[in-house]
């Protein structure tokens, strides 16, 4: 009778245990199967951003080869692009890594619209230029046009020659840096370890513009949307300017190149997208944005 019960109870717990291996055993296989369909869509991920910075890349190659006017910035961009499709084939496939490099890959769109815009205004300005500068020739050489003509043709002529002194500038470069001891800077996009943003543009040549000391001011705006270094407010007209930093340039009519470091507001610089202005006087000249980790 012992016996009976002693095996019964040994069937029972076979039984529980035969479950429980097969209750784990579905979940094992539930777990895998998640986790290998996890990893198929992170490495489908990964190749459609390459695929993206690939199709971003070969834009700006044709770019380079039909746009004259503005080479230097399309090639830094187009350095900036091979850089991020490197490290993103060299990274591991995470969802926090791959949304970063998706909005990186953002910010490099809305920069190859903006210098899109910004070399079509210029080719449609030179072609203007160049149109009212043959037709202001061929008046002064026809005899038959009326003095008032002339003086209007003249007067046209100079708003475009005052547009075309005024001061411009390429290579708009802005990066977070850690400062060595030796005075070299290293760039590096992390907000916990750089000590300054370095903001570097140069001033291109113009025989037009006039020579001598000119006033540049330079406002970089934080994430939480604060004007971050001398903080100094400045009139022109009706206009209040902020700035975060200002430069006395004394211009040649030929090109300059100019960098400034700005400081961090406490011990160091808070993550996020900084958004940085350059202007002469009120006029501003060109702008970027930089992201910290």
């Amino acid at each position: 009778m012992s016996a009976t019960r002693n095996n019964n109870a040994l069937k029972i717990l076979i039984g529980i245990l035969f479950l429980l291996l097969l209750g784990m055993g579905g979940y094992t296989y539930k777990f895998y199967h998640e986790l290998s369909a996890s990893k198929v869509a992170l490495s489908e991920e990964k190749e459609l951003l390459k695929e993206e910075l690939s199709d971003l890349l070969t834009n700006y190659n044709s770019e380079i080869e039909t746009n004259k006017l503005l080479t230097s910035e399309l090639k830094e961009a187009r350095s900036r692009i091979q850089n991020l499709l490197y490290r993103l084939e060299q990274s591991n496939s995470t969802q926090s890594t791959l949304q970063n490099y998706r909005r990186e890959l953002a910010i490099l769109r809305d920069e190859r619209d903006a210098l899109r815009k910004k070399a079509d205004s210029l080719l449609l300005e030179n072609a203007l230029l160049v149109t009212q500068k043959t037709n202001a020739e061929a008046a002064f050489d026809e005899s038959i046009v009326e003095r008032d003509s002339l003086k209007q043709q003249n007067e046209a002529l100079q708003e475009n020659l005052t547009k075309g002194a005024q001061l411009t500038v390429s290579k708009f470069r802005t990066s977070g840096v850690i400062l060595r001891r030796s005075g070299k800077t290293v760039p590096n996009d992390r907000a916990g370890r750089i000590d300054k943003i370095e903001i570097c543009y140069t001033i291109n040549e113009n025989v037009l513009a006039a020579p001598g000391i000119h006033d540049f001011y330079i406002q970089v705006i934080n994430p939480k949307n604060n004007v971050m270094g001398e903080h100094v407010s400045l009139a022109f007209g009706e206009n209040i300017l902020i700035y975060s930093a200002y430069q006395q340039i004394n211009y040649q009519n030929e090109e300059l190149q100019s960098c400034v470091w700005i400081n961090p507001m406490a011990e160091e610089f808070d993550p996020g997208i900084y958004r940085i202005n350059l202007f002469e006087n009120d006029r501003l000249l060109s702008n970027s944005v930089v992201e910290l980790e």
